[in-house]
């Protein structure tokens, strides 16, 4: 089944907001990214393959109540997706936190993520 571009940017953030209440829901990110796909966040290290980027994610939203984002997509004219977002979250002391970015995604012929890069703008907190 083919996916639009903007289904999978749609599917990866609900699904990584749903995932810090359900860590479970970290086992749909294999509808979201193709088997071999890359995540590039901030400074840190590429993350390469279904599993890694899995744990990656675990791990990132581990200290997290509660986050949710909200973004726009624009279509570059060689196809990457670029996403601008806002993050909002509470870790899981109370604390408060924002951040905003924009974030570089491409997909496959399937609509699965093969690489997504994460520029991160501004970081607010927690």
């Amino acid at each position: 089944m083919t996916r639009t571009i903007e289904t999978a940017v749609d599917r990866y953030m609900t699904t990584v907001d749903r995932a810090v209440r359900e860590p479970d829901a970290l086992k749909q990110l294999e509808a979201v990214f193709a088997p071999k796909a890359t995540v590039r966040f901030g400074e840190l290290p590429p993350v390469t393959g279904l599993a890694d980027i899995t744990e990656f994610y675990r791990n990132l939203y581990s200290d997290m109540a509660d986050t949710k984002h909200v973004w726009t997509t624009t279509v570059l004219d060689e196809g990457t997706i670029e996403v601008s977002f806002i993050a909002a979250w509470r870790a899981a002391d109370g604390r408060l936190g924002s951040q905003s970015g924009i974030e570089h995604v491409t997909v496959d012929a399937d609509g699965l993520i093969t690489e997504l890069q994460v520029l991160i703008s501004k970081n607010d907190g927690a």
